[in-house]
């Protein structure tokens, strides 16, 4: 394909960084760097803006440093067959930095970022559209505007591109969502393979699930509160930290509870936390950042924190116990205080 002839009326920063590698760069190859957990909005971008730059006779390679451990997630790779590479490095080259920057991938540097958070980068290419619901959606116009549409051989692509609006909009319905994410899921829907979706969608859940969800209701794990609930499942494998986060979708969901916090100590060295609320008038994004700091953000109705807890990863039984005790009792005053609810626990 010649790049010469094409004339992108919105994405000329994609176009001048492709010009830029056919120019420069003899081995044409690039590496593509999502966040520590690639969700289906990461993983499905990524593959999209693959599928462009190889239409250019760009190869690329997808790079994560992390863990997939999310059940949904874990389908999505494996149905739509998506090649990851998990690094424990930083990645130094050519950088793409799709639906994260420099700053949360393996990226060393980044050349371009395409994101729809409201990241800063140093890149000397950017897409950054905070007001998309879905970075997505983003790569679906950029390949509209490119004039390339995956064919039926390819519809792993458009799948995997129409679950990540999917997800990050919470099924469009998210306040974060815009015309834009709409249009291109009724779009994608053309083009997506409705075996692989359904698929995708009966995701199974794992077993230990079954048992971290009655570790909320043990003797001092939980407390709730003018339909704010939060709840400790424990110290578990940082490949269990999947079950956070579903257990917080599921509680909030529960009658009675508007927004749920759900809060696990991973491998005795994090504090791993998920919001999720349906209060509109709660910025959980906001929450998480004025709550944790520098380890919280996240959107409008769902965020999160990664606190490291390494100085006390050696903790004996004993102190092990009490050390949780005294968590929950911090996490509990610490939510429930009167700036986001109602409620002040006591002493």
């Amino acid at each position: 394909m010649d790049i010469q002839k094409i004339e992108p009326k919105k994405y000329k920063a994609i176009k001048d960084f492709i010009q830029d590698i056919i120019k420069n760069d003899l081995d044409k190859s690039v590496s593509i760097c999502l966040h520590d957990a690639p969700d289906p909005d990461a993983m499905g971008s990524a593959l999209g803006f693959q599928f462009l730059l190889k239409q250019f006779d760009i190869n690329s390679s997808i790079y994560y440093r992390g863990e997939i451990s999310h059940p949904q997630n874990k389908t999505i790779v494996n149905v739509l067959d998506i090649v990851l590479l998990k690094t424990e490095n930083d990645i130094e080259g050519r950088n793409v930095c799709i639906d994260c920057t420099e700053k949360n991938s393996p990226a060393k540097t980044a050349d371009l970022v395409i994101d729809h958070h409201r990241n800063t980068s140093d890149a000397k290419f950017q897409v950054i559209s905070p007001n998309y619901g879905s970075c997505a959606t983003i790569v679906w116009e950029i390949l509209k505007e490119f004039k390339i549409t995956p064919t039926t051989e390819e519809v792993n692509i458009s799948t995997a591109l129409l679950l990540g609006i999917r997800t990050d909009t919470n099924d469009l319905i998210s306040e974060n969502m815009i015309r834009e994410d709409f249009v291109a899921y009724q779009e994608l829907l053309d083009y997506a393979d409705k075996e692989s979706l359904q698929k995708v969608m009966s995701y199974p859940l794992p077993r230990y699930l079954y048992d971290k969800r009655s570790n909320l209701h043990k003797d001092g794990n939980s407390y709730e509160s003018n339909g704010t609930f939060v709840g400790g499942i424990g110290f578990i494998p940082g490949d269990q930290r999947d079950a956070i986060a579903i257990l917080a979708e599921e509680y909030a969901r529960m009658e009675s509870v508007n927004t749920a916090v759900i809060f696990a100590i991973t491998d005795r060295k994090t504090l791993q936390i998920s919001v999720r609320s349906s209060l509109t008038s709660l910025d959980v994004g906001s929450m998480c950042s004025d709550l944790f700091g520098l380890f919280g953000g996240g959107k409008a109705y769902k965020g999160g924190a990664s606190i490291p807890l390494n100085f006390y990863s050696n903790l004996e039984n004993g102190e092990k116990d009490q050390f949780w005790k005294i968590t929950c009792k911090h996490m509990f005053r610490q939510i429930l205080k009167e700036s986001w609810v109602d409620n002040t626990l006591k002493e």
